[in-house]
């Protein structure tokens, strides 16, 4: 039943993406998630350009999503669309699911390694990295699949 209720939850949000960047933007600057990236290191690993990138996309969807996250682990910049053609990978981040995946992921119920494994999240970036964050990483994708159907 949990099942289906996501499914129709993200069937009926799927055309609604409109400012879901900004959405994510101010809900990851109001957390406690940069205080906690510029404390591990991770928000100072941006490749010399002074921001890393994180592209937020949904398979099998023209929709995107992409965040500038400066040095002091902050959202500069949101975008409704991936602007980034090519990522570092030893900086910048890339994550994929399914309207219905990240529906679920905004649900908390599951961490970080359950969707990689087997909630349909596919990553790219430095993964040692992101493995030395779980607790932001799982903050960060409960934050999108709240805001990615607004």
């Amino acid at each position: 039943m949990k099942k289906l209720l996501i499914t129709l939850f993200a069937l009926f949000s799927i055309n609604a993406f409109a400012g879901s960047a900004q959405n994510i933007a101010n809900t990851f600057n109001a957390s406690s998630t940069p205080a906690e990236l510029v404390k591990s290191g991770w928000a100072l690993n941006d490749g010399g350009k002074g921001y890393k990138v994180l592209q937020v996309v949904v398979k099998d969807t023209a929709k995107a999503a992409e965040l500038h996250i400066d040095n002091n682990g902050k959202a500069a910049a949101a975008f409704d669309s991936a602007k980034t053609a090519k990522l570092n990978a030893d900086v910048d981040y890339k994550m994929m699911a399914t309207m219905e995946d990240w529906a679920a992921m905004g649900t908390g119920e599951s961490g970080p390694m359950y969707h990689m494994t087997f909630g349909g999240l596919s990553f790219e970036g430095p993964m040692g990295e992101a493995m030395n964050n779980m607790g932001p990483f799982a903050s960060f994708l409960i934050n999108i699949g709240k805001n990615i159907q607004d």
